[in-house]
């Protein structure tokens, strides 16, 4: 590296001396490797054991059978104890390795930029990112636009933005880039309700001009308006099931809104302009979504049906994975399949019969087999429902201004 200011040194030719480093330092590409290294020896050292759906997420249960949790994200470890004296006991340990201030440790109130209020009383967490929110908006809106913003019902209208060859905002009046990028922060960690706006506008980011600006401040002005929405998650009850349920199109009609984990899932048919279908799916754990996605599909599909297939495909990955995380911490017992509500009659009986040759679906023919084989080996089933409720709807296309209230409230609330 090259030597900081005051402490340049050259040699006997004059030339600059380049300073050789003995171990990481914070800012550096292979920084965040090294430390996942030093954090994670030391915490397997003292009994930490990785989960197999993630490996960033470690347990350790003890004799007495209190268990501490710890998830680490490049530098921020945030850990849950099962017993509040079990805090001090595990920071003791983790300062034998490294150095960690007075204050820190205590309980999480701000990472990442979200808010974090608990109330163990209650048994309640709830997530916010006004703060965050409000600081883009005002530093990149006007007075007018945050004025107007009050007016902004919805992320996005249901006027489709058109691809152009060339750029024709400069970056110097617009960061469209940066903006986006943190859109992009605020969806994927918070907001699920702005995903398929944020998600659409990803795809201008090469040549934006004046009409994906617009639409890109409209984005900004519905957060503002909504910034007090964050989710909460609520403790779990001796009446909650730990079946993920996944729902195609609809929420199931028979749920009484006891599951502890739910999944809905969505597709639209040919939307987009290159006409493929974009999928949708979010999954709900303890009153509040955990993962959601909003994604254009990679090929062009050739029916309603094998949209719905590409999607449920998606969906019930996104869902194995959850149950087999959950299961690894030991909060799932119940091995009853996972279940799929879906309207589309022809998608039930592709992938719900047997693993078995469907003439008409050749050409995706490995993810109707995939579905096909998880039906067989009861990890999931197909079970049919009407489509008038569709909480996925909410991240494949855009929405009325009170179709998507209705589903944003069903998600997220206000502290």
């Amino acid at each position: 590296m090259r030597a900081p200011p005051g402490y340049e040194s050259k040699t006997e030719k004059g030339e600059e001396e380049i300073l050789e480093l003995h171990r990481a330092i914070y800012g550096l590409k292979q920084a965040s490797a090294s430390f996942w290294e030093a954090i994670s020896s030391h915490l397997k050292s003292i009994g930490f054991v990785p989960t197999i759906g993630d490996p960033c997420l470690m347990k350790r249960v003890d004799d007495d059978g209190n268990m501490v949790l710890v998830c680490l994200y490049v530098d921020d470890v945030t850990y849950a104890v099962s017993h509040p004296a079990l805090a001090d006991q595990f920071l003791a340990q983790l300062r034998e390795r490294f150095v960690i201030e007075e204050g820190e440790g205590k309980p999480i109130e701000y990472l990442l930029g979200i808010a974090i209020h608990q109330d163990l009383e209650k048994g309640t967490i709830h997530l916010s990112m006004e703060t965050a929110i409000s600081k883009l908006c005002m530093s990149i809106l006007t007075k007018e636009e945050l004025v107007k913003s009050s007016s902004v019902m919805a992320p996005m209208l249901q006027t489709p933005l058109l691809r152009q060859k060339e750029r024709s905002v400069p970056k110097f009046s617009f960061d469209y880039l940066s903006v986006v990028g943190s859109l992009l922060h605020i969806s994927n960690c918070l907001r699920p309700d702005v995903s398929y706006a944020v998600g659409n506008l990803a795809r201008f980011a090469a040549a934006p001009g004046d009409a994906h600006v617009k639409a890109a401040k409209r984005v900004l002005q519905y957060l503002y308006r909504t910034k007090s929405l964050g989710i909460t998650y609520y403790r779990e009850s001796d009446q909650q099931r730990n079946v993920p349920m996944v729902f195609e199109q609809a929420k199931h009609p028979l749920d009484d809104g006891t599951n502890k984990t739910q999944v809905f899932a969505d597709s639209d048919y040919a939307a987009d302009e290159s006409r493929r279908s974009t999928m949708g799916g979010i999954i709900i754990q303890n009153g509040g979504p955990i993962s959601w996605f909003s994604v254009l599909g990679k090929t062009v599909a050739l029916s309603t049906c094998e949209a719905e297939i590409n999607a449920a495909v998606m969906a019930a990955k996104d869902a194995i994975h959850i149950g087999r995380l959950i299961h690894d911490l030991g909060l799932n017992h119940d091995e009853s399949p996972i279940q799929i509500a879906e309207d589309n009659s022809a998608a039930i009986s592709q992938a719900a019969g047997g693993i078995r040759a469907v003439r008409k679906a050749k050409h995706y023919e490995v993810r109707l087999r995939f579905l096909q084989e998880l039906v067989v080996q009861k990890a999931i089933e197909f079970v049919y429902c009407p489509t008038d409720i569709q909480l996925a709807d909410l991240l494949t296309k855009p929405l009325l201004p009170d179709r998507h209230t209705a589903l944003t409230n069903a998600l997220l609330f206000s502290a």
